[in-house]
């Protein structure tokens, strides 16, 4: 099985063991099919789940005030198959960058989710660090299996001074 971050721990929900957990998910992802999260390897059932405006409350079964409290600052992982059909940041990460005409950019290093817009981080052909903005229509097609991130050369230009 192949696991995936869902998001990171960062405060207990009342005095029961419930936690609140800051997802690395948009409000589409149905988070009702998560039977269960893994936290330092270990599984843990899922007692409830409640969608708030910035993550979710879980509940695990078994799990103490005590339990929870340690689990503050952990990420929670869950099985990729939940959530196949999205792209995520560890599919792009390491991937290359390329333009539409074929000229190779470099590789993505990072990428951080800001609310208004993703940043991509790219290690260049020439080792220098740039970033961009997923705005404006400027990434045309991510294809998972080659790992390539394809862009609008003239897009890309609006939001990104590289020059290649």
């Amino acid at each position: 099985m192949v696991k995936v971050e869902l998001g990171k721990v960062v405060k207990l929900h009342g005095y029961m063991g419930a936690m609140k957990v800051r997802t690395v998910y948009d409000a589409d992802f149905n988070f009702k099919k998560i039977g269960s999260v893994f936290v330092d390897e270990n599984e843990y059932k899922t007692k409830s789940i409640k969608k708030t405006k910035d993550g979710l409350i879980i509940e695990l079964e078994g799990v103490s005030l005590e339990m929870a409290t340690a689990m503050i600052g952990k990420m929670f992982l869950i099985d990729r198959s939940l959530v196949d059909g999205k792209i995520l940041i560890e599919d792009l990460k390491g991937s290359a960058v390329k333009f539409e005409d074929g000229n190779e950019v470099g590789k993505i290093t990072d990428v951080q989710d800001y609310g208004a817009a993703e940043v991509i981080y790219v290690k260049t052909k020439a080792n220098e660090e740039i970033m961009f903005p997923n705005v404006n229509g400027v990434i045309l097609n991510f294809d998972l299996n080659s790992k390539t991130l394809t862009l609008n050369k003239e897009k890309f230009g609006e939001v990104c001074d590289y020059e290649n």
